[in-house]
Formats: structure tokens, sequence, C-alpha cells
């Protein structure tokens, strides 16, 4: 079976879940295909062996033709029909192509290559002009692809629809759609912007759609108003490594906050329970690790709160570090207002951490072993955080108890049902 795989992220360059979910997907999803995979920055350890990765930033004219594409982006849901290249939907003037190419009207390939490289290189995969990409990216995975040498389309989340649609409209073939998040997620239930639309256009034009939870299954027909009997429910998995608990040099315990500081990631209900478990457990540090957003207004409510000696901000932390962080650590908390899936939270259990985690997110089907309340119980939270650290006991109790859930959460579990969900579309095509 060939799959035509695309996605945005992709280690060694990836902001959060979605790069970790689609490397484990095409790791073990290449034991029983062909893979050629089509993400806009390849880094310079991206490669898999025996799969093709085609990375825009590294592209080469032996990959695409160049001349067969006509630069203009197209809006399918808004008043505008068609607008040039060179102006950015969010209203910025593009650099890359303002200045296009110069004085000439008629440039070689060579040089429109070198300005799709330069466009798709750096490590902001997102970034003002997200749009721009997404739209550029679906023109030239569109042509990359229009030699229809595959059987599957396979495309993860949003930033990858505009490519998937029109590659299965080109290409005639089944187009499978990958939720690991969307925008009623990150932004709220009433939003209706052009990310919601793309994603609507998408999982309508789907023949299959899998959603990283039935919890994120729930949402897309709630929201998106798509039939439940096409959407299959594929748990995110995590790759095992090694793992050896440390102790760390300070004298108080370490609750851990892990992923990107935004809104959705319950950062105000973070602080809410740090306050409260502080006043009966003084000897804790809440270690919040990554970056987003609400970074700056939760450092100034933690200083307005006087909790700063309470919190230790550690910005982005690349894998090794977050693993070494997670080996010291003394819980995990994760109170996201709406969570599709959570893999830090699988992570955090693999390193035996006890986790105390919102019922509001994907991850809570399949961590039994876990501690939940609602995203806004913030003294339920604070109460289960407090026995953790107060009796070590229940602590390790919890731990063992995830770390037997973990036997069937792997990628290989994971491509074993994609493989049946592309066995049935095909026998359905």
């Amino acid at each position: 079976m060939k799959i035509l795989m695309l996605g945005w992220e992709f280690p060694p360059l990836f902001t959060g879940g979605l790069g970790v979910a689609t490397y484990g997907i095409v790791k073990s999803l290449n034991q029983y295909s062909q893979i050629r995979l089509i993400i806009p920055t390849a880094g310079d350890a991206s490669d898999l062996e025996d799969v093709n990765i085609i990375g825009l930033n590294k592209l080469t004219k032996e990959e695409i033709d160049i001349e067969s594409i006509q630069f203009e982006i197209e809006f399918d849901n808004t008043r505008v029909e068609k607008i040039p290249l060179q102006i950015s939907p969010y209203h910025f003037t593009n650099a890359s192509f303002s200045g296009f190419f110069g004085s000439n009207d008629h440039p070689e390939s060579d040089q429109k290559i070198d300005v799709i490289r330069s466009i798709f290189s750096g490590r902001d995969m997102y970034g003002f002009n997200v749009m721009h990409k997404v739209h550029l990216f679906a023109l030239l995975s569109a042509e990359i692809a229009s030699d229809g040498d595959f059987d599957i389309i396979h495309a993860h989340d949003w930033v990858t629809y505009p490519a998937a649609v029109r590659i299965k409209k080109q290409s005639g073939k089944p187009l499978v759609v990958h939720v690991h998040a969307l925008e009623t997620d990150r932004v709220g239930d009433t939003v209706r912007n052009d990310i919601y639309w793309m994603e609507r256009d998408g999982l309508l034009e789907a023949d299959s759609i899998v959603a990283v939870s039935e919890y994120t299954k729930e949402q897309i027909v709630k929201h998106y108003e798509i039939d439940p009997s096409k959407i299959s429910v594929v748990h995110n998995g995590i790759e095992p490594i090694p793992v050896k608990r440390s102790v760390h040099k300070l004298k108080d315990k370490l609750v851990i906050f892990l992923g990107r500081i935004t809104s959705q990631k319950g950062p105000n209900f973070l602080l809410e329970t740090a306050e409260k478990v502080v006043r009966v457990y003084p000897r804790v540090k809440f270690v919040v690790a990554g970056t987003g957003d609400q970074f700056g207004h939760l450092l100034e409510s933690t200083a307005y709160r006087k909790l700063g000696s309470k919190f230790i901000f550690t910005g982005f932390l690349s894998k090794t570090k977050v693993n070494e962080l997670l080996s010291m650590a003394d819980a995990y908390f994760m109170p996201s207002v709406s969570e599709p899936f959570g893999l830090t939270a699988l992570e955090a259990a693999h390193h035996k951490v006890p986790a105390v985690i919102s019922s509001q997110s994907g991850a809570a089907e399949v961590m039994k072993g876990s501690l939940q309340a609602d995203f806004w119980d913030t003294d339920k939270y604070a109460n289960y955080i407090h026995a953790i650290l107060k009796y070590p006991a229940l602590g390790k109790i919890l731990s063992d108890r995830a770390a037997l859930e973990l036997n069937d959460l792997t990628w290989d579990h994971a491509a074993k049902k994609l493989r049946n969900v592309y066995d049935t579309l095909l026998q359905e095509s």
C-alpha cells in the first residue's frame, strides 16, 4: 500500500504534540506501507529509513515542475476569491514574495525554488503569515503529488487540509484526515473564523476521519456537523524509551505543567490551583515548561499574587530536557480547558509520575490511573495534588497503575488501527 502523508511538524522541528504524533505514526506505519511524506520544513535529523520525506525547504527541480504552477491563492469561505501570492491574508506584506523576483517578470525555475525554500526555512512553522504558507503548501504539494503514485491520502490537522482536498480532487484517491486538535479547542465553541471553515471543508471532503479521542469525535460531530459514522477513534501512543528516576537538588517537591501556555491549556486554573496547594503544602514548586501567548500574563499574575517564588519558568524545552524534567518530577498537572488528547500525560506516566488531569481531555479516556477533575474545579485539583505530595505511597500506586495502561498505548498499536481504516476505505472505493 502506498500512502501520501501530509504533515506540518516533524522532528527535530516541532512545537507540540502534532510533530511527535506524526513521527510516531509514520515510523510505525512504515512497516506496513510505502510512505511519501510532504512537510514544510525538514531538519537535518528528519530522515526515517525507507520513508521518502520531501521538505519544501529543501525542494529540488527533480521533485516538482515549478513552471506548471500558477501562484495565486483561493479562499473558498470568504468573499475574496483570489489574491496575488505576494499579499498575506493577515494584511502583512511578505518580504519573500513582495520582492518576489526583483525586476525580473520571467524568473528562472531555480530562482522560484530558492524563494520557496526561503519561505519554508527557519524554525517558525506558523507565525503571522501561516495562512500564506498553508495555501502555498497546498499548491506545491498538489504538484508534487500530480503523478498519482499513491493509494491513500493521509492529512494531519487543518494546516494540511487545503493541500489534501486539492490532491483528492485532482487524483480521485480516497482521503483520510487525522484530527489532532480543533479550532474550537483552541479558541472556543463559537469560533467561525477562516481556520474553522478550512477544518470543516476538510472534514466534509474526507472519505474517513481519524480522531485522537472519543472526546474529539464528539466535538467534531457537535461543532462541525459531521456524520459520526465516518469517524474512527485512534488514540495516540508513546515510543518507549529507557527511563530512570533521578533526584533533584531542591528541597521543595516539583509539580510539572508541560505544554503551550495558551488559554486552551488552562493557565488561569493552574495559577488558582497552585495558590490553593501552597496554602496547605508550602514546600512545593510549580515548574512551567513551555511558551505561548499567555506566558506574560501568567508571569505577571504569579508576581501579583505573591507566588513568584513558587514558580519556575523554563521556556521551551528540547525532548531531552523534557525527559530530564519528568524524571525528577513528583506530580504532573494538566488543567486543560479542552484537550483533544494530551501526549505529555502519557510521557509523564512513562516516567512513573502520578498525574492530575482535566476530564475534558482525550488522555482521561485511556489513563484511568490518573486523578481527574473538570477543568474549572481547582478545589479538587488542589486536593489531589496535595494528597500526592503528602502521601508518596498514593503517588506510587497511581504511577504503577498508569504504567500498566501504557502497554496498549504504543504507536505500533495505533498504526494497526490506521491500517484497518485504510483497508476498509480501499475496499469501499
